[in-house]
C-alpha cells in the first residue's frame, strides 16, 4: 500500500516529474529572453554596422546575440604634438667606414630645420638608427618622417647632447 506522499503509480510521477522539469525549463526561456532584452534595451547603433570610436578608447557595441562577443581593448598613450623642426637639436653621428658621412648628412638636416648639437664618428653599426631622449618619441618619428632612411627608432638609455641622437649605418644609402 502506498504512502502518504507516494505516487500512485510509476505513470503518475514520471508525469510530475516531467511538470517539473518543464516548469524548470520554461523559467529559463523567460530569464533568458529578458536578459537579452535588458541588454539590448536602448542600443542607438544601427543594425550591421561597426563600432563608432569618439575617443582613444574603443567602446564596445551591443549584438541582438544572447551569447556575449568580446570586444578587443584599445589601449591609446596620450600623444602630444611634437616640437617644430627648429627647436629640436639633432647629433648625427657616422657608423660607418665612408668619410664625412656625418657631415654631408647633417648638412641635410640644417637645411630640413633642425638644429645640429653636433657631428662625429661612433663604432660601425648596421642599421641607421634614431635615439631620442625619453618622451620625446613625437619628435623621432616626425624626424623619420622627414628622413626615412633611419629604419630604426630608440629610445636612449644614456645621456645625449641634442633631443635625438643620429647614427648612420651600414645601410645608409650611397647617394643620399
Amino acid at each position: 500500500m502506498p504512502g502518504k506522499h507516494a505516487p500512485e503509480s510509476p505513470a503518475t510521477f514520471i508525469l510530475s516529474l516531467s511538470r517539473a522539469v518543464g516548469g524548470a525549463l520554461a523559467a529559463v526561456a523567460v530569464m533568458t529572453i529578458l536578459v537579452v532584452a535588458l541588454l539590448n534595451r536602448g542600443s542607438a547603433e544601427p543594425q550591421g554596422q561597426g563600432p563608432t570610436i569618439t575617443s582613444p578608447s574603443a567602446s564596445p557595441t551591443r549584438t541582438a546575440s544572447p551569447t556575449p562577443t568580446p570586444t578587443p581593448t584599445v589601449t591609446a598613450t596620450p600623444t602630444r604634438d611634437p616640437l617644430r623642426p627648429s627647436r629640436v637639436t639633432v647629433q648625427v653621428l657616422n657608423g660607418t667606414a665612408r668619410t664625412r658621412l656625418a657631415a654631408a648628412t647633417a648638412q641635410d638636416i640644417e637645411r630640413a630645420g633642425y638644429r645640429l648639437a653636433g657631428v662625429g664618428n661612433t663604432a660601425r653599426t648596421a642599421k641607421s638608427t634614431i635615439f631620442y631622449r625619453e618622451g620625446r618619441r613625437a619628435e623621432a618619428l616626425a624626424f623619420q618622417a622627414s628622413f626615412p632612411d633611419f629604419t630604426v627608432l630608440r629610445e636612449a638609455t644614456g645621456s645625449q647632447p641634442g633631443i635625438l641622437r643620429v647614427v648612420l649605418g651600414a645601410d645608409w644609402p650611397e647617394q643620399n
